[in-house]
């Protein structure tokens, strides 16, 4: 484990992006292959530059080296991908980088050493090491490099070694000027020194600024968890009250403390209809307060008409007030669906209730459903005052409210919605907006919202 940076080594993401830079220098080293090739064939009849036999053939083995390793790290490319193996990915990236730099070195001694343009690859291999690496270790890498860069250099020069010169590259040779070799040795490793350096220091920031939002996400999640079980503490102890006032409610309503006029009897019957509503709303609240803390649901078959029907006749009130017709437009062939009753009702009337709340007098509002092969297609429209175009996207975002509704100082807190998204995506569904809808008409663009659920 010490090849892994200290300031990544908590992060999964970190692994993953791991496995991506291997995946990623696969298919670079495929489209090097490709470019190496193109390039000896330029080399040879394009730019009409003489390479010898020995540099021709060398070329050919380098590159085929490097293809038959590449072949070799695709096919066992999803294998490493565990870092409890033996070989995990980062040693995976670091067995593909030295194996690079030992070509490329092999590269850059017979197209002409010191002389060579390929000598910027280096540079290239140092920044996407210092990526995934320790600085320490690229630093003991570069260094390594350069000593054998630095010594094959000083051998061609001294003639120890032969020159492998590309004839027609340059005019003049360059390896056999001392004064060159030094200033390109000395610049070539202060460039090399300073991109790891740089590379290193922007990840090391990177990865500690990443690590101060996972912290302040933990905080936040800590904070939502104590929230929900202070909801669930508050909210189960006001079921006790309302429980004992329906109880003595029933004993007016069953008539066992004597008979009572039917005006209070009435009376006494809307104030249990109110009791058991309350305890109805306290049971979602609970319901929802868990899914949120657990982050799990209960499944059940439910019947599509019955908990569209319970939903309207919530609302029913609200939208004869401002006179709004509310139509079910229904396919027969589908009516059980597999999924949470009670968070599906709550989606479904925040849907509605916003629907009627942004809808004006004398509206419309429409819901259809149907079946298409295994899933559930159900439509939410109206002519209400629509969401803005350039607003859509941001609609399920918490705590964000339509420019729209605002203006018209329609009362809301934006959070309703992104709960409502909460609840399909854990049904394995996906909802989403559109404006104008359908029913659209002069100055009352309305919405769509659409649900698409699983039939299981």
């Amino acid at each position: 484990m010490k090849l892994l940076p200290k300031s990544a080594y908590h992060y999964n993401e970190y692994w993953k992006s791991i496995v991506k830079y291997n995946n990623w220098f696969i298919k670079l080293r495929f489209i090097a292959f490709v470019s190496l090739i193109n390039f000896i064939l330029a080399i040879k009849y394009f730019f009409r530059f003489e390479l010898t036999d020995i540099q021709l053939y060398s070329f050919i083995i380098v590159t085929g080296f490097i293809l038959a390793y590449n072949i070799l790290f695709d096919r066992i490319k999803d294998q490493i991908t565990n870092i409890n193996s033996k070989i995990t990915p980062i040693h995976f990236s670091l067995l593909q980088i030295l194996l690079d730099l030992f070509s490329l070195n092999i590269l850059v001694y017979f197209t002409g050493g010191i002389e060579t343009p390929l000598f910027m690859f280096f540079i290239f291999h140092m920044i996407i090491g210092s990526l995934i690496l320790p600085s320490s270790i690229m630093y003991f890498i570069a260094g390594t490099m350069i000593i054998f860069f630095s010594s094959f250099s000083l051998l061609e020069y001294f003639e120890i070694i032969p020159h492998q010169s590309v004839v027609g590259l340059y005019k003049y040779e360059l390896y056999n000027d001392l004064n060159f070799v030094i200033g390109f040795l000395f610049s070539f490793s202060f460039v090399v020194f300073v991109s790891i350096f740089l590379t290193s220091k922007i990840v090391h920031d990177l990865y500690s600024r990443e690590s101060q939002l996972k912290l302040a996400l933990d905080d936040l999640h800590s904070a939502e968890e104590s929230k929900q079980k202070y909801i669930i503490a508050v909210v189960h102890e006001l079921k006790s009250p309302i429980a004992a006032m329906i109880s003595n409610i029933e004993l007016i309503t069953g008539n066992y403390l004597g008979e009572v006029p039917d005006k209070i009897m009435d009376k006494a019957l809307r104030a249990k209809e109110r009791g058991i509503d309350a305890i109805n709303n306290i049971n979602s609240i609970l319901h929802v307060s868990r899914f949120k803390l657990l982050n799990k649901i209960h499944k059940d078959e439910i019947s599509l008409g019955k908990l569209f029907q319970k939903v309207i006749n919530k609302y029913h009130d609200t939208a004869s007030r401002k006179n709004i017709e509310i139509r079910i437009r229904n396919d027969d062939s589908i009516d059980k669906i597999i999924a949470d009753e009670i968070l599906l009702e709550l989606a479904f009337s925040n849907i509605i209730g916003n629907s009627i709340k942004y809808t004006p007098e004398n509206g419309n509002i429409e819901i259809e459903y149907e079946r298409k092969n295994d899933y559930l297609f159900i439509a939410f429209s109206d002519d209400g005052i629509g969401i803005p175009k350039n607003e859509l996207e941001k609609i399920f975002e918490e705590y964000f409210r339509a420019s729209n509704a605002k203006k018209n100082k329609i009362e809301g807190t934006g959070t309703g919605l992104n709960i409502v998204k909460q609840i399909i995506d854990k049904h394995n569904g996906i909802i989403e907006v559109d404006s104008p809808s359908k029913l659209s008409s002069n100055n009352r663009p309305g919405v769509v919202f659409t649900v698409k659920l699983p039939i299981e």
